[in-house]
């Protein structure tokens, strides 16, 4: 049993230890106001009020309801927990729901001395009070706020009372926060500064639970309240928010300083001449004409100007936030300070890499690092240690799913909005074909923006309806998208700037030179992967590179089969000693391995000889890889210019006979799209929703594919994509065809429609009273992109996979499960094995059994 005198309790270890609650109520009460003393953030806040800045009254009582986070552990349901004897001890509470059932109790909050924040602004000051008990990642649910189970906790007990508890913490908090409790307004009844208030409060106690950076003090020491000053000071430091320290030493942010022997482009300097306090900028530009040293460029001017603290740069796919990295790490070590110890953060969970460094997760919590660095580098790198933190990094790189999470109502929103408020969102390759993810987009634009936030969205095909939905993110109701002949006559490239205090306007940009011509033709042979594989081999014998992308895994996972069956297994991409198919149903860490042998195949400085690289969408955005050949299955047309953006990439003298001018081969069912089986290939509708549902699309972008068969790059971009994207386009040629097309385009409009309302009923919104927002229980499940959520199975033990290394780790879409059957359990994915059998592992999950080899996973039986 633990001395009374160390009652109450905010931090404990397992020897004994304890941090007094006062004081641990200090550290994260101080580390909020160190973060909010940050000049950025502080600019955020204060846009969050209203465009108004926040007077010091304000912001103290702003840190007291900070300092109060943890009132709850005054319960003696909580403290007793670990102190008592157990004689007469009250039922143990979670400090959450015991806070909750003391503020609905006016008897409890005045005994303690709570009643004298009423004037700070009731009503409003409940939504205040929920907001800094949320501070574990989620808002209390509105179940609990009528809980009255909780009665006990609050009752001497054991020679423990917690209302005179209350009173010295609530003594403490007038003590070292006295002008909160002087004249002043009311708290500003602003839903996005609540919001803003309750991710930033997450963030601070997280830094403020940092033993190594907090040492535990377990008597009460009246003057406590500087040291948690330092201490938060030198944490907020250390921990890398401090920007302010570094930004006046940073090298000078011309263009050949961050890219040596690089003079930059109309487009890159139309990026970072656009004016600085333009909120939302919509880059349109053709792939591989430097869209992504535009981004750096624009983040190192806004970072030097003092307008972001950091940079989240969101790609597609784990590839392509794999690969981009190294550049743009290169980039910002040119721009960063030596002795800052900022490294750019691999966003991608299971990698933990910064800069140059890499580590490996060891237990639960800790992260070792290879290059053991001291320990001001190694709190450093903090952000890059949990999945969570990502976006609290000054500089990191990673897939637009972490920002996504920061919008949607999933544990630590709050955590990642406020963390990403501060810095330059940069999205990479935004494209039309994803409804949800285009609506929750908008959400998170939204709410970034209206507090002040920066974001530059980058696209090579962006159509018009797209555009026009993101760039009026901020308006309530969408905007009508632009007429078909108005938006095939604007420029391209272009830029887009979106100011709310502006009408939004488009500015062109000068086209360097002429890039390529692509020779376009269609083999229907689509469903016939044998006849697929023949033609790859035949172009790969010649010593051509051949990327080959499917719309499926089953269909990538056929046509690698078949290579294999014909004797051609030299020609593939190999890893680990042998031929493997790229894309995502691989363990985690194999994927790393797959990344890399793409790179190293078709990335610059590839080797000489023919291959084949097969795979699906994980291969066509935002990687800089150069194929000689492109053979893929009809996409839609925005897609399928990502994909030949691959193609050709980068001058060459040396491709092989054939190869000399790029070539794409497009591959159509030979029956048209009105033939049947067409699911199987990612085209058409179904219960799971398919990946390119809309035929109106797909037929098209067939069409241009017979009608140009040469595509002129970038000079027919824009007339290519609203050809075959725009509302209008889809309206005629969903009339052309039979009735049964017309059913399809309402039932296409119809889910598209449902999408967005998921989407919106899904999404956070931060302008919406914090007490509103509900988040759902275990049985919703919100997601970034819809369809692709499966059991995460993480082995207990590593085991040998196809490629002679260790894995352990499977995210397993949800399709390769029966709807019958349903998932497997939580005590069933817990108790998953795996077994080596030839070529690989056999993986077993419940009643489920799957065959693990170098074509990835498949559901057998």
């Amino acid at each position: 049993m633990l001395n009374s005198h160390h009652l109450p309790w905010g931090k404990h270890r397992e020897s004994g230890d304890t941090h007094r609650l006062e004081h641990h109520c200090a550290d994260v009460a101080c580390c909020f106001e160190a973060l909010v003393a940050e000049p950025v953030l502080r600019d955020r806040f204060d846009k969050a009020a209203g465009g108004e800045g926040l007077d010091d009254v304000t912001l103290a009582r702003l840190s007291v309801l900070a300092f109060l986070h943890d009132f709850g552990k005054i319960s003696a349901g909580f403290q007793l927990r670990i102190a008592g004897d157990g004689s007469g001890t009250p039922e143990r509470a979670n400090h959450i729901d015991a806070a909750i059932w003391a503020c609905h109790r006016p008897k409890v909050i005045k005994g303690f001395g709570l009643d004298a924040l009423a004037g700070w602004g009731e009503p409003g000051l409940q939504e205040w009070l929920l907001a800094a008990l949320a501070h574990h990642g989620r808002p209390i649910s509105r179940k609990k706020l009528g809980d009255t189970g909780r009665e006990s906790s609050w009752r001497p007990c054991g020679g423990y009372d917690p209302i005179a508890a209350g009173r010295v913490l609530f003594g403490c908090a007038r003590q070292w926060f006295p002008e909160a409790f002087s004249v002043g307004p009311a708290l500003p009844k602003k839903p996005a500064l609540v919001h803003l208030f309750a991710g930033t409060l997450a963030l601070a106690d997280q830094i403020g639970s940092n033993e190594e950076l907090f040492e535990f003090e377990p008597n009460l020491d009246p003057h406590y309240i500087g040291r948690a000053r330092e201490r938060a000071a030198k944490a907020v430091r250390r921990l890398g928010f401090s920007r302010t320290q570094w930004i006046a030493e940073t090298s000078p942010t011309e263009f050949d300083t961050l890219f040596p022997g690089w003079s930059p482009r109309p487009l890159q300097k139309a990026v970072v001449e656009a004016p600085p306090d333009c909120p939302l900028l919509i880059l349109e530009g053709e792939t591989g004409s430097g869209k992504t040293e535009a981004a750096i460029w624009r983040f190192a001017v806004l970072w030097q100007a003092g307008l972001v603290d950091g940079l989240y740069f969101a790609l597609p796919t784990r590839a392509a936030a794999v690969q981009l990295h190294d550049r743009v790490n290169r980039a910002l070590s040119r721009l960063f300070p030596t002795q800052s110890g900022l490294g750019t953060v691999l966003a991608v969970p299971g990698y933990f890499r910064v800069g140059d460094s890499s580590g490996w997760r060891i237990g639960k919590y800790e992260v070792v690092w290879r290059d053991d660095p001291d320990d001001g580098n190694r709190l450093a790198r903090w952000s890059a240690e949990s999945a969570r933190k990502f976006l609290a990094a000054t500089a990191a790189v990673g897939t637009v799913d972490q920002a996504l999470l920061s919008g949607l109502r999933v544990k630590w929103a709050h955590f990642r909005g406020s963390a990403m408020a501060r810095s330059l969102l940069v999205v990479d390759e935004i494209h039309a074909s994803d409804a949800y993810m285009t609506e929750v987009l908008r959400g998170v634009l939204r709410s970034h923006l209206e507090i002040g936030g920066h974001a530059l969205l980058m696209s090579a095909t962006l159509g018009s309806e797209a555009r026009d939905a993101l760039m009026y993110a901020s308006a309530t109701a969408r905007q009508p998208t632009t007429g078909l002949r108005e938006a095939k006559v604007v420029h391209y490239p272009v830029l887009a700037l979106a100011d709310p205090r502006k009408p939004p306007r488009l500015q062109p940009i000068a086209v360097v030179r002429y890039k390529k011509a692509v020779s376009m033709t269609q083999r229907p042979i689509l469903k016939e992967p044998s006849r697929i594989a023949e033609l790859a081999i035949r172009e790969a014998g010649k010593g051509a590179k051949i990327l080959l992308v499917r719309n499926t895994v089953k269909g990538a996972q056929a046509v690698f089969g078949e290579v294999r069956e014909k004797g051609a297994e030299g020609l593939l991409l190999q890893a680990g000693g042998g031929p493997v198919v790229h894309h995502s149903r691989f363990a985690v860490e194999d994927r790393k391995r797959l990344d890399a042998a793409v790179e190293g195949e078709l990335g610059k400085g590839r080797k000489p000889g023919g291959c084949i690289v097969i795979g699906t969408q994980t291969l066509e955005q935002s990687l800089d890889i150069d194929a000689d050949l492109l053979i893929t299955d009809l996409c839609p047309v925005d897609v399928l210019l990502q994909r030949i953006g691959r193609l050709h990439r980068h001058e060459s003298g040396d491709r092989p006979e054939g190869c000399r001018d790029p070539k794409c081969v497009v591959l159509v069912p030979e029956g048209g799209l009105d033939s049947e089986g067409l699911l199987a290939h990612g085209m058409g509708m179904s219960r799971n929703g398919g990946i390119y549902r809309d035929l109106r699309v797909l037929e098209l972008t067939r069409r241009l594919v017979t009608r140009h068969t040469v595509w002129k790059i970038p000079e027919m971009n824009r007339g290519l994509v609203e050809e075959g994207t725009h509302p209008d386009k889809l309206e005629a040629i969903g009339e052309e065809m039979s009735s049964v097309w017309e059913e399809m385009s309402l039932e296409v409009d119809g889910r598209a429609a449902a999408e967005r309302q998921i989407a919106r009923h899904h999404m956070l919104g931060r302008w919406k009273d914090f007490s509103s927002v509900d988040f759902p229980g275990r049985d919703e499940q919100v997601r970034t992109r819809l369809g692709d959520d499966g059991p995460r199975i993480r082995l207990a033990q590593p085991v040998t996979g196809p490629f002679g290394q260790e894995v352990t780790t499977f995210n397993l879409p949800v399709h390769m499960f029966r709807r019958s059957n349903g998932l497997p359990t939580a005590e069933q994915i817990e108790t998953a094995r795996a077994d080596a059998v030839p070529g690989g592992l056999l993986l077993t999950v419940g009643a489920y059994r799957f065959e693990y080899g170098r074509a990835g996973i498949r559901r057998m039986g």
